[in-house]
């Protein structure tokens, strides 16, 4: 929300501009008020408003102790009542409010309203009554109303005087016939009652509102009220103002006779004169003044009577300069001026004063078309705007002081917070008080004589160096120069005084020569600031302040003063407290070390003989005091820890010690001090030299055992700490390298178990369907030997199929013992570099060309680049290994492959390039390649590698599949790693590709790196070594490489193959095929959900469950399976049926342990209404994992390779049981 200019205004300010008697209760003062004898507290508020304190009559008969009120003698007891209304809390609920909300007393009616259940809001409101025929308001406004009550107040008073008949008092306003104990109902009923008559009889329409008063009021002719004081013979009551401005010559001005005026500047007149708050006419060129009483006492002053009937410029000569463009502008625009707190000086007390006013400037037309005068309204709020800069002032001061840290930065921090208020600060001096000729200048004296008291100047504002009256150093008892003998009598009074130059007390000659601040004009007054803490009598500085020039010391200049001087003595007495504690604390200090030096002196002699004691001890021997602090150890102590002799400090030995040991030793340090029981334990040392070495001379941790025994004296008391250290370095060397190995060998049996698993679940995976497909083809082809018939065309498609499904199972085994043989040859150092002259490109090309058929049936493009420097280079016939490269090749693209298929966008893009020194990682944008176990070597050194130019060949792979986090790329290329743990439930694979490439890239002397962000793709990179050669006399190069023909296997392989993981593959609706009965269990009423992700496996089972006459579906992960139970009986009436899940383990997106568990939830819940049937079949066999899946829920498991007839078996079981 914006501001709305309120945040200054204030709760005071709001209530004073309030004209009902108000005041403000505290429910829950501090001290309690006074109790009369009758038992009923004093009205005593915390505020009054201006109204209140103004009206002395009520004031005095509602507040104080010795309050009465105004009851008369038949209802003495109505004061009370009214008090204990004011006081009292409603007894219906807790609000704390009033009640009842209002009361009549006085013939006012008093209402109340409370505030945070604390603050008490009573206001008094009079009640009218008429006392006369009603008049017509054209005859003028009421005197109440005209000058805001004070002139009728005085007319009622004179009238009083001269004998006349007296009107009621403001508090008498009510119906006679009202009881002054009436309550606010029955006043409410006659109220409304009278001004529904009067509304009738005058015409107004009738009330429909529903209200109980009336929504109109009687507009009446009050009787002294002037409704024209312009006129011939004006009605009514003329005050003071009004007559003196009926008694101006007013034709010898440029407004004409009175008479003459027109219909439009009388209404004008008529309202700048009825109005309460200041206001002024300016008519004609000639900017003639027409104001009210209160314009005449709030702005004119002494300019007030001669200022009505004349021209702005010439009284107000002082602001024309200013306000004359104002005029002019407003005169040129007939655009109304605003101001706020705007500056004015004027002359009208007797100097040319300080104002701040907020008024505004409107032009009047006087029912013409052209601009015949200003209407302008004055709201003076000078007290507001100087209020606040003096309390920013003190603010400052307070702010600056608090930094202080030292009396003598107080005084420089004093002058710093009054040097920005140039207008109530026009000059200042700062004398310290001292001692003598103290050269601190802030010497703080406890008694008050002045004797042997010096002045120090500590500085000035608007004084120039050297001034008359500004000595730097002044005796306060001897000297009469500068404002010494005011300082003297400043001293006495211990209070703030002020000197003038009309008295003499402020010497003229003093002035002269001063740089005036503010609006350059000399000071007639200074005042003397005798400052001294709230915590002590003494004076410790004089401050003189010139006075504001402009403004009068009043009040308000002297709640300023006085503000000013706590301000000071507050900020004062606390740097005096933070120096005292400060001098304490560093005698404190001095205090310790002279203890200590003598504590050290004593110890001396029984350093001497202990070190005799000791220096001979392999041991390493010491004595720390009770305070910690190292007092004697010998010459093996301080080699063993490489603690110097110097700068021994309370647990200086500790700080040798690494963090941990550091810890323990704090621990043991408190048994020992505390509890005075010994403490023995192992520590470890930082570095030191010489260091301990291995076998092998590299540096080892150093440790020591750390034995320590309380000495004790006769009472008990600690005396010191004896103990050694014992070098154990050697040990824990041991027990380091013992635990070490014990961790590599668990770490290597972990890596183990885990490449088991993973091999034996790529391998087991694709059993079950060479064993099945191998039943399959025995079977059909036993029934067509049996029958002496020859196969038919379905059953021969069905064997071929089922020979092509165990082909690429054997195909996959053989990758996998293919990958582990490589490792093997790695491991033992038996993998060798051979040379050949090769092409890169055309190996860049076969390797792709391997992929095509599973690029095709992935629809997945391949983009072939060639680099500028391949070509800049001219790279032809070079010497390489090219069956090792393509082995590299190969598994990234089998990577590439298989992160790219399921991707929106199937893209991998091969890049070959050159470089005649190795490649660097700038080239690909986040690019780094791995660290290698040791550095490169040039590998093309020996002889058969030839002697031609060294090159540098690089091969980059990029996919556009899922990308890489930074902690995936962080364990890539290391054995059995895959990015993370669901890679291999998703994508397959044994870890071991990018490790191989790795040492396989290592070894032909270049490096393999990556660059990838999730969700962005990836790329693979590596780069070999290689020699320029010439092309080979033979055709070899054309032949198949041996790494080629393993991956092809033979013909047979050559034919498009499905791939074997589900999320790869075109997915469709899942079939349901009827067969004939074959067991005793029904096949075909038996309803089956096969869950496998890897389609040769689930397209085998299905087929055989099918053969046997089952009703089978499937789902490739367990999301999937949870979809299609949702649709079967076990989730809603008249659903699918279903008998048994068959659930893999491993598959993407939801694993099978974690759908079991999901569907055990489900019957727990409630959701499932009976037992739904789960068998796992999985290639995970340890007996660990065949326990986790049962503790899943799972009710069986099948481990692969299995036959048909063993799952049936198993099923059988689970139905029949």
């Amino acid at each position: 929300m914006e501001s709305c200019g309120m945040e200054g205004l204030r709760v005071e300010d709001l209530l004073d501009a309030d004209s009902r008697p108000t005041f403000v209760i505290d429910l829950d003062p501090d001290d309690d008020a006074p109790t009369q004898p009758n038992g009923v507290k004093s009205l005593l508020p915390v505020f009054s408003n201006a109204a209140l304190r103004l009206h002395e009559r009520l004031f005095d008969a509602l507040i104080g102790a010795d309050a009465a009120g105004l009851d008369d003698d038949t209802q003495p007891a109505r004061f009370d009542a009214f008090k204990h209304w004011a006081m009292g809390v409603t007894p219906h609920d807790d609000s704390g409010d009033i009640f009842p909300l209002s009361f009549l007393y006085a013939d006012m009616l008093w209402t109340g309203s409370t505030v945070q259940k604390r603050w008490r809001l009573i206001s008094g409101n009079r009640l009218w009554r008429e006392t006369g025929p009603p008049s017509d308001l054209s005859a003028g406004s009421p005197p109440e109303v005209a000058t805001g009550g004070i002139r009728a107040e005085r007319s009622e008073k004179k009238r009083q005087a001269s004998g006349g008949p007296a009107h009621p008092p403001p508090l008498a306003m009510a119906w006679n016939s009202t009881p002054t104990g009436t309550s606010i109902t029955g006043v409410s009923a006659k109220l409304h009652s009278k001004t529904s008559k009067t509304s009738k009889t005058r015409g107004s329409s009738d009330d429909t509102g529903g209200s109980s008063l009336s929504t109109s009021i009687i507009l009446t002719a009050p009787e002294k009220a002037v409704a024209d004081w312009t006129c011939a013979r004006p009605r009514g009551m003329l005050s003071e103002h009004l007559q003196l401005a009926r008694s101006i010559n007013w034709a010898t001005t440029p407004l004409g006779p009175m008479q003459k005026w027109s219909p439009e500047f009388r209404q004008a007149a008529n309202l700048c004169m009825a109005n309460p708050h200041p206001a002024a006419l300016f008519w004609g060129s000639e900017l003639t003044m027409l104001y009210n009483e209160a314009y005449a006492a709030e702005v004119a002053g002494n300019k007030h009577p001669s200022l009505m009937g004349t021209g702005f410029s010439g009284p107000f000569a002082e602001l024309w300069d200013y306000t004359g463009p104002v005029f002019a502008e407003c005169a040129r625009t007939g655009i109304s001026v605003r101001k706020e707190d705007d500056y004015l000086p004027i002359n009208r007390f007797g100097l040319l004063e300080e104002t701040f006013y907020s008024w505004s400037f409107t032009p009047l037309y006087g029912g013409t078309d052209r601009i015949q005068g200003f209407y302008n309204a004055p709201f003076q709020t000078t007290k507001q705007v100087i209020n606040q800069r003096r309390m920013q002032t003190i603010n400052k001061i307070g702010e600056h002081t608090a930094q202080a840290k030292a009396v003598k930065q107080f005084w420089r921090f004093v002058l710093d917070g009054l040097e920005d208020n140039e207008r109530d600060v026009p000059f200042a001096l700062l004398y310290s008080v001292g001692e003598g000729d103290d050269g601190e200048h802030s010497s703080i004296s406890s008694g008050s004589t002045i004797s042997l008291k010096t002045c120090h100047l500590e500085g000035s504002i608007g004084v120039p160096e050297g001034h008359i009256a500004a000595p730097p150093h002044l005796d306060l008892k001897r000297s009469r120069e500068g404002f010494i003998p005011s300082f003297r009598e400043a001293m006495r009074t211990r209070e703030p005084t002020l000197l003038h130059t009309r008295d003499g007390t402020l010497p003229e000659a003093l002035l002269e020569g001063i740089d005036w601040r503010g609006f350059g004009d000399p000071c007639r007054e200074a005042i003397i600031f005798p400052v001294r803490p709230t915590n002590g009598d003494a004076v410790l500085a004089f401050l003189v302040l010139g006075v504001n020039p402009r403004r009068p010391y009043d009040g308000e200049y002297v709640s300023f003063t006085s503000m000013l001087n706590r301000q000071l003595a507050t900020s004062l007495a606390s740097v005096i407290l933070f120096e005292d504690e400060t001098r304490r604390n560093r005698d404190a200090a001095e205090a310790a070390e002279l203890e200590k030096q003598q504590l050290t002196q004593q110890l001396d002699l029984q350093a001497s003989r202990l070190r005799r004691m000791t220096e001979l001890s392999p041991l390493g021997m010491f004595l720390i005091s009770p305070e910690g602090v190292l007092r004697e150890a010998n010459e093996r102590f301080y080699e063993m820890t490489g603690h110097t002799r110097d700068g021994e400090y309370e647990m200086s030995w500790m700080d040798f010690m690494v963090d941990a040991s550091a810890r323990a030793v704090r621990e043991g340090w408190e048994q020992l001090v505390t509890q005075r029981q010994s403490w023995s334990g192992e520590l470890q040392l930082k570095k030191r030299a010489p260091n301990p070495v291995d076998f092998e001379a590299d540096s080892i941790e150093c440790w020591v055992l750390f034995t320590a025994n309380p000495e004790l004296t006769d009472d008990g008391s600690l005396r010191s700490i004896m103990g050694s250290i014992t070098d154990i370095s050697h040990l824990k060397w041991a027990q380091g390298l013992q635990n070490q190995r014990l961790q590599e060998a668990e770490e290597t049996r972990r890596q183990q178990n885990e490449f088991i698993d993973i091999t034996s679940h790529e391998m087991r995976n694709p059993l079950s369907a060479i064993l099945q497909c191998a039943d399959d083809i025995s079977m059909a082809l036993s029934v067509c030997h049996a029958n002496n018939v020859l196969p038919s065309h379905q059953t021969v498609q069905s064997c071929l199929e089922a020979a092509q499904t165990i082909t690429l199972c054997v195909q996959h085994q053989k990758s996998i013992v293919d990958d582990i043989l490589t490792i093997s040859k790695l491991d033992s150092n038996l993998l060798l570099i051979t040379p050949v002259p090769s092409q890169p490109q055309e190996i860049l090309r076969r390797a792709v060309k391997m992929f095509d058929p599973e690029l095709h049936a992935k629809d997945i493009k391949v983009a072939f680049e060639i680099s500028p420097s391949y070509k800049e280079l001219t790279v032809d016939w070079v010497a390489i290994d090219p069956s090792r490269v393509l082995q590299i090749l190969i598994n990234l693209l089998t990577n590439a492959i298989k992160f790219t298929a399921p991707a929106a966008e199937r893209l991998i893009t091969v890049t070959i390039g050159a470089s005649l020194a190795p490649p660097e990682v700038g080239s690909v944008p986040g690019f780094q390649y791995v660290p290698s176990m040791s550095e490169i070597s040039i590998v093309t050194a020996s002889d058969d590698w030839g002697k031609e130019q060294i090159l540098y060949l690089h091969f980059d792979i990029q996919d556009s599949g899922c990308g890489l986090t930074p902690e995936e790329k962080q364990i890539l290329f290391q054995r059995f790693k895959q990015a993370s743990p669901r890679t291999h439930a998703q994508y397959g694979g044994s870890g071991l590709g990018l490790f191989i490439s790795k040492r396989l890239a290592e070894l032909h002397g270049g490096q393999i790196g990556v660059a990838s962000e999730s969700g962005q793709g990836s790329v693979f990179g590596f780069f070999v070594q290689a020699r320029r050669s010439f092309p080979p006399l033979d055709n070899a190069s054309q032949e198949a490489f041996p790494i080629e023909q393993h991956w092809s296997g033979g013909p047979s392989l050559h034919q498009q193959v499905t791939p074997q993981r589900q999320d790869y593959a075109t997915s469709g609706p899942a079939a349901s095929l009827v067969a004939t009965r074959s067991s005793p269990l029904e096949p075909g009423e038996v309803d089956i959900l096969v869950v496998e992700d890897n389609l040769i496996n689930q397209k085998v089972l299905v087929s055989q469950l099918k053969k046997r006459g089952c009703v089978v579906s499937v789902a490739n992960d367990g999301i999937e399976a949870l979809a299609f139970l949702e649709e079967t009986r076990f989730r809603k009436h008249g659903g699918q049926k279903l008998s048994v899940i068959l659930m893999d383990l491993e598959m993407p997106n939801m694993d099978g342990l974690t759908c079991v568990r999901e569907i055990r939830k489900m019957q727990s819940d409630g959701k499932i209404e009976k037992h739904v049937p789960v068998i796992a079949v999985t290639a995970n066999v340890r007996d660990e994992q065949v326990a986790a899946a049962r503790r899943s829920g799972m009710d069986d498991v099948v481990s692969k390779p299995f036959r048909i007839s063993d799952l049936w078996r198993k099923i059988e079981v689970l139905l029949q049981g």
